[in-house]
């Protein structure tokens, strides 16, 4: 998979429910019934692959991956 990240448009229905768009789930290999978790910061939301994080990441730096990408792309607060 490519270093750089894939940057799309989504938005919340009013079940709460988030569409990630297919060639995003494509790419990262999201199928039905996939088990994420979601971490939330104060100003950005990710989801991992329950796979991808057991056993091979912890919290911490999974947090500190999340802020170093939001800073990047210009999504940390000021």
């Amino acid at each position: 998979m490519p270093n750089e990240p894939m940057i799309d448009v989504t938005k919340v229905s009013d079940k709460g429910q988030v569409v990630i768009p297919k060639e995003i789930r494509d790419r990262m290999g999201f199928t039905e019934g996939s088990r994420l978790i979601v971490v939330a910061t104060e100003d950005a939301v990710v989801l991992q692959k329950v796979e991808t994080v057991a056993g091979k990441v912890r919290m911490r730096d999974l947090l500190d991956r999340v802020k170093a990408l939001t800073d990047r792309l210009g999504f940390g607060r000021s």
